[in-house]
């Protein structure tokens, strides 16, 4: 049956410099066919369709998050929400009722803890969650994903002792008296998130559901997904199941999905592209293209690979994860295979070194148009932003970081590297493509948080804002073309999907301190509405 729309009466922002203003959208089923004048448009529809009043409202370009891990947020919501934990007390009080009625050999896992809320803003050790749990095995991850706490029965389920050989690129870190403090880093997790339960087949299915209503909600009509293959992911052999669970929920998945393949062995990607999550045309629902690798860790765990100590941290400058030769070898496969690859760099050497890997790939085997990306992009120099406009280099970002960290990024960094961090406004105006993500779940995937922290920063290193024109193309049309999909998404054009998010205000005339104000409406995904405001 063929169905055919007209949206009129609001603001409609197109995303296209051509013409970024229109009044009236025609589609049919799952496509743009018209774009202008309502007259026109109704001209060209003839008598045949619905007429969508927006009454008022805002009509834009479906966002994109460009960088989410869509497995691992299904478990997060299978799993004890420590988001909100401002204090270890209230941290021990939430561990000992999750953990009533676990089984012994079960390993309780909390996502998202921030001991930067707490008012001495300390990680606990394994001796506070076993005050709690005593007799259950449990595990605490950071909320950046890249360091977290086991009670002494995690320690013991996953057989960690003195005898255990620390993992190359992760930590299991000791006291002053040598004894194990229950933290650990990298890859080291695991070794405790292997031991992670996985849900029966229906609580996946019901969660993946509810996990996707959820980015809908958020105006999300497009996700790029990380998905593990092997152990090489972030919780080892956890991550090895992630692609099959993947295949078994894609019929719940309503967002179109490029998928990013994080994988040790690279060969494996030509295998994988296959139905149902690869299709050969251009707007296929989902797509696999992309290499995703990991070069260092994170500020909050204070492994973010640097040239200088961490000021909190004179003793630490975080670490590469993996050898530069092992990473490039890596590199070649997929490059000369023709894939996309993204390396994930935060600290200001580990983006040193992503770019100098990318010049060594592209000047040893040139490739025309390879939209290489490096992941989070966190401390850029100018030396850097060079060269990531001279070869072609797009810096992947998560805006809701700095929503999360402005307030203790100078305690960590110095005011001086603080000047380099999350550099949008240096970003654009070096000519580099910048992209927008969340890394949910280990943020809240909304884009209008988004929006606010690259309109706003929160008054972080305020030189670096851009506007909300320019925010907004991180959210539609950029990340379309860092997954080779501009020609189909990303604007309100004519032979383009039509994906879009109505929202309550438009956001080019919303005052700065009104943007996390704004609403989500209603969020169509090729022509179907997925989500429509009560």
């Amino acid at each position: 049956m063929i169905e055919r729309k007209i949206f009129y009466g609001g603001s409609i922002i197109t995303m296209d410099d051509n013409q970024p203003i229109v009044n009236a959208v025609g589609i049919e089923n799952d496509k743009i066919i018209a774009v202008g004048d309502i007259e026109d448009v109704k001209t060209f529809m003839a008598k045949k369709y619905d007429i969508v009043d927006l009454k008022g409202s805002t009509l834009l370009p479906g966002f994109t998050d460009s960088h989410m891990h869509p497995i691992t947020f299904i478990f997060f919501l299978l799993n004890p929400d420590l988001s909100n934990i401002t204090s270890i007390e209230e941290l021990q009080t939430l561990l000992k009722e999750a953990s009533k009625g676990k089984n012994t050999n079960e390993l309780l896992i909390g996502f998202n803890l921030s001991e930067e809320k707490f008012k001495i803003p300390i990680l606990p050790t394994r001796w506070d969650l076993d005050t709690a749990c005593p007799e259950v095995p449990v595990f605490v991850l950071r909320y950046d994903g890249h360091i977290g706490i086991a009670n002494s029965k995690a320690l013991e389920l996953a057989g960690i002792d003195e005898h255990t050989e620390v993992p190359e690129g992760g930590e299991i870190r000791r006291n002053y008296q040598g004894e194990y403090t229950g933290i650990i880093t990298e890859k080291a997790l695991e070794l405790i998130t292997s031991k992670i339960s996985i849900p029966d087949t229906k609580l996946i299915n019901d969660t993946a559901v509810k996990a996707f209503k959820i980015l809908a909600e958020k105006g999300l009509t497009s996700i790029h997904g990380i998905v593990s293959i092997d152990k090489s992911g972030e919780f080892g052999e956890a991550s090895a199941i992630e692609f099959s669970i993947l295949k078994s929920i894609y019929d719940k998945i309503l967002q179109n999905m490029y998928i990013m393949i994080n994988t040790a062995k690279p060969k494996k990607l030509d295998r994988l592209r296959k139905l149902p999550l690869h299709g050969e045309l251009s707007d296929t629902k989902f797509k696999i293209g992309v290499l995703k690798l990991f070069l260092d860790g994170s500020f909050g765990a204070k492994t973010a690979c640097m040239y200088e100590p961490f000021t909190d941290a004179p003793n630490m400058c975080g670490f590469c994860v993996i050898g530069e030769d092992e990473i490039y070898e890596r590199m070649k496969v997929a490059h000369n295979n023709g894939y996309q690859i993204c390396i994930h760099a935060i600290g200001d050497k580990a983006n040193r070194i992503a770019v100098d890997l990318y010049k060594k790939l592209l000047e040893e085997f040139p490739r025309n148009d390879h939209r290489h990306r490096i992941e989070h992009a966190s401390i850029l120099t100018s030396d850097v932003l060079e060269d990531m406009n001279k070869y072609g280099i797009i810096a992947s970002c998560q805006p809701p970081f700095i929503n999360s960290e402005f307030n203790w990024l100078e305690k960590r960094l110095g005011k001086e590297r603080c000047k380099n961090t999350y550099p949008m406004r240096s970003i654009l105006d070096n000519g580099v493509i910048l992209i927008s993500g969340s890394d949910c779940p280990i943020e809240d995937p909304s884009p209008i948080l988004g929006l606010h922290a690259l309109v706003t920063r929160n008054g972080f290193v305020p030189e670096e804002c851009i506007t909300m024109e320019e925010a907004l193309k991180t959210y539609t049309i950029y990340p379309a073309y860092a997954a080779f999909q501009e020609n189909i998404k990303g604007t309100i054009e004519v032979g383009k999907l039509a994906d879009f998010v109505i929202l309550d205000k438009n956001p080019l005339e919303v005052p700065k301190e009104e943007i996390k104000n704004i609403r989500v409406l209603e969020t169509i995904i090729r022509g179907k509405t997925v989500f429509k405001k009560e």
